[in-house]
């Protein structure tokens, strides 16, 4: 069986030491290779020491990783031998490492290093990628230099640690069968030592008959060589406003799903194809704290005035403007509305904060059994970004068409009005999405539209179990006539 096929069925896989050879002329060469002074030693494994090998020794590895409210990045590791075991360690990973996997691979690094080379090792680790880097992947990886691994540094040096050993090395996922009490010992490790005051000391350098590194000459592409030309140009100087609302919007998601997402994986979130491409754009704006509003006016001569909001003179922001402005009508209207909506089915409407606006795409929610809600995600997901980006419209259109003029600012009725036709709008979108002879592949699932919109719908008693199809279906909330404008 095939160590693809062993990492489906959650089955043991075996780490190749084998340093890679190039298995031809046009396979030896790399590009972008580090300049390192000649060295005489070739890589080997340690030698075997005499006399009888150490008996196999079972190790289980986890990993945690937070963001804290000052937006640092804290990961832990913790690697568990068993039962008050000398050898059970906890380690800290420093803030310029720390991601959502360092704590794992840190863990393996660190106990691999520190038991007999001889010594065969049966490791147990909780994340079924770092297996797959480790083996499946591990050819690829090394051939493309590492290229966009959020742990490139650690796993260069894991990697190199586990070939100088002379004894096998095998990798089970914890999904195969192991006592309970070794996962929940192995994470009480890695929180303990996430939790340190300090962090440890991790290893970072490689010895160099063991480095390997630039990219493959015959499986390059555009792509990887216009990666590989960047990486080695001077870094682009960090945006702070980037930096800022990548780490709101961590902690946001984290605070609901329980787990931290990469940056990669918030880029992602942003250019999900079921957002519509407008919302996209405002996402990433937002992100990049793109939009000239606040401080932006504040280097400009004779516009300083501008950088502060219409409504209450305080400093403005997005933040400011989608949820903490006191005097926003908009801002409240909508909130209000969509909670209501959201608690005709649900029971509780999630606390918005910023973050939660840019990460949205993120969320999931589950039931107390621990599942996925399909419909109450997708429609969590639909209310926060339509009101974000209506509030957002509404605030350009009272300071750019209305020019601050209150006499014209939008009523409370009017904006409730345009609330309720956006969500009748995705609603619409919803139903036509669903056409598969249309769309092929790319629409919609009908068991997926009814799992969002059911149970909030106007005279849904009246309608059929499947609606889709069915003319006039709006949300079950009604339009109010602005008063005073002889309608």
């Amino acid at each position: 069986m095939s160590n693809e096929e062993n990492q489906e069925e959650q089955i043991t896989t075996v780490f190749d030491p084998t340093f890679p050879s190039p298995e031809s002329l046009e396979a030896g060469f790399r590009a972008f290779v580090i300049p390192r002074p000649p060295h005489s030693t070739s890589a080997r494994q340690a030698p075997k020491p005499p006399g009888d090998p150490p008996q196999l020794v079972n190790i289980t590895i986890a990993g945690t990783h937070l963001v804290d409210k000052d937006g640092d990045y804290m990961s832990g590791g913790g690697a568990w031998l068993g039962k008050e075991d000398s050898r059970n360690l906890s380690i800290k990973i420093p803030s310029h490492l720390a991601t959502p996997g360092a704590g794992e691979i840190a863990a393996f690094l660190a106990i691999a290093s520190s038991l007999p080379n001889n010594a065969p090792l049966n490791v147990m680790v909780k994340s079924n990628k770092l297996r797959k880097d480790l083996t499946t992947n591990l050819p690829r990886l090394e051939d493309t230099d590492w290229m966009d691994h959020p742990d490139r540094v650690l796993m260069t040096v894991l990697v190199s640690q586990l070939r100088t050993r002379s004894a096998l090395t095998t990798l089970t996922g914890w999904k195969a069968p192991m006592p309970k009490t070794n996962a929940d010992e192995a994470m009480t490790l890695a929180t303990t030592g996430m939790n340190k005051p300090t962090h440890d000391s991790v290893k970072t350098t490689i010895d160099p008959s063991l480095e390997l590194t630039g990219l493959k000459l015959n499986i390059g592409t555009q792509r990887l060589f216009y990666k590989s030309i960047k990486k080695i140009q001077t870094t682009p100087k960090s945006r702070r406003l980037t930096l800022m609302n990548m780490a709101m919007t961590q902690y946001a998601v984290c605070d609901m799903n329980r787990t931290t997402p990469t940056n990669e994986q918030i880029w992602s979130s942003i250019r999900n194809c079921e957002t519509p491409i407008n919302i996209r754009g405002f996402l990433w704006k937002c992100l990049h704290g793109a939009y000239k509003i606040g401080e932006f006016w504040d280097k400009i001569p004779n516009c300083e005035n501008r950088g502060k909001c219409g409504l209450c003179d305080l400093p403005e922001s997005m933040e400011h403007i989608l949820l903490d402005c006191d005097q926003s009508s908009a801002s409240r209207v909508i909130w209000e509305a969509a909670a209501d909506l959201w608690k005709k089915r649900e029971a509780n409407w999630p606390q918005i904060r910023f973050g939660t606006i840019l990460g949205c795409n993120l969320a999931v929610l589950k039931d107390i059994k621990g599942k996925k809600k399909l419909g109450a995600t997708r429609l969590f997901k639909i209310l926060v970004l339509e009101s974000a980006h209506l509030i957002w419209k509404l605030r350009c259109e009272r300071v750019i068409k209305f020019g601050g003029d209150k006499e014209k600012y939008h009523s409370d009725p009017e904006i409730l009005n345009r609330w309720i036709h956006a969500i009748n709008m995705r609603l619409k979108f919803d139903r036509l999405l669903t056409d598969s002879k249309r769309y092929g592949k790319k629409a919609i699932k009908i068991d997926t539209v009814l799992k969002t919109w059911s149970g909030l719908l106007k005279d849904e008693d009246n309608l059929p179990d499947n609606w889709i199809h069915q003319k006039g279906v709006l949300v079950g909330m009604t339009s109010r006539r602005p008063p005073g404008r002889t309608r």
